[in-house]
């Protein structure tokens, strides 16, 4: 049992060695770049059927962290991915949310090891001057639980000379039980802080909002809950659920006052 585990251990060094070799040669264009990328993804797919045993769960574990490292290395190596199209990556279900000013970006897909509790994974993407810096998902007070979410969409909203983005994420926590929220990023001393606590409610000061729903409601769009920042009026709109966790088609409202995002009467 012990030489079997050296012997798969082994291999997967030895594959780390060789794709990092691959990386140095070949990553040097944007093509080259989506290609080496999207085969280490493709790595992610071939296990992801195949979690029948514990050798084929470890090598689904260590096919992520492969790829989230190669991620985190290319979009910090190579500064034009923060404004590229990764058409084959995103046709395979990475999900790529990208900043309207071109300074940020979040990286998602979803690993396949949390079965119905769906287990999604980031990398972080920034631009400050001419070079980019990426980093994997940054602290959480993990107020959702053992929730992990992806990102689909990113808002700009701009306050007393600086910038902030607001990050839409998704969870997926059964078969038929889902959520989402909105989370404040800002970009200080070349890093990223996504604890900007500017949201105000009646519990204190936070940096984000969640709320869950059932999954099988949104094949009605109609009850779909959706969440959205309007930039015009600087309101965040907050779908209202009714106690079966289904769109009641109301928000809940939260205006820019001047310093935070306070609750305001349609």
């Amino acid at each position: 049992m012990m030489n079997n585990l050296f012997m798969r251990n082994l291999k997967f060094l030895v594959f780390y060695c060789l794709c990092f070799i691959s990386t140095t040669i070949f990553a040097q264009t944007p093509a080259g770049v989506e290609a080496n990328l999207y085969k280490s993804f493709q790595i992610i797919d071939n296990w992801r059927d195949r979690q029948d045993t514990i050798a084929n769960i470890d090598s689904l574990e260590h096919a992520n962290d492969f790829f989230k490292e190669k991620l985190k290395n290319f979009t910090a190596q190579f500064p034009f991915t923060i404004d590229q199209k990764f058409t084959w990556l995103e046709g395979d279900n990475l999900y790529i949310a990208s900043a309207p000013d071109g300074m940020f970006r979040i990286y998602s897909w979803d690993t396949w090891l949390g079965g119905s509790m769906h287990a999604f994974d980031n990398v972080y993407q920034v631009k400050v001057g001419d070079k980019t810096f990426s980093d994997f998902t940054p602290a959480d007070s993990a107020e959702e639980g053992h929730l992990t979410w992806w990102y689909s969409k990113l808002y700009t909203f701009k306050t007393n000379g600086k910038t902030y983005y607001l990050g839409v994420y998704n969870s997926v926590s059964s078969n038929r039980d889902a959520g989402q929220g909105i989370r404040i990023f800002g970009i200080e001393n070349g890093k990223l802080n996504n604890n900007i606590k500017l949201i105000k409610t009646h519990s204190g000061l936070h940096s984000k909002l969640y709320y869950d729903y059932e999954f099988t409601s949104s094949s009605d769009l109609k009850s779909k809950p959706s969440i959205h920042f309007d930039e015009a009026s600087n309101t965040i709109f907050l779908p209202l659920v009714d106690g079966n966790g289904r769109g009641t088609g109301k928000f809940i409202t939260y205006k820019f006052t001047g310093q935070y995002f306070e609750m305001v009467k349609n």
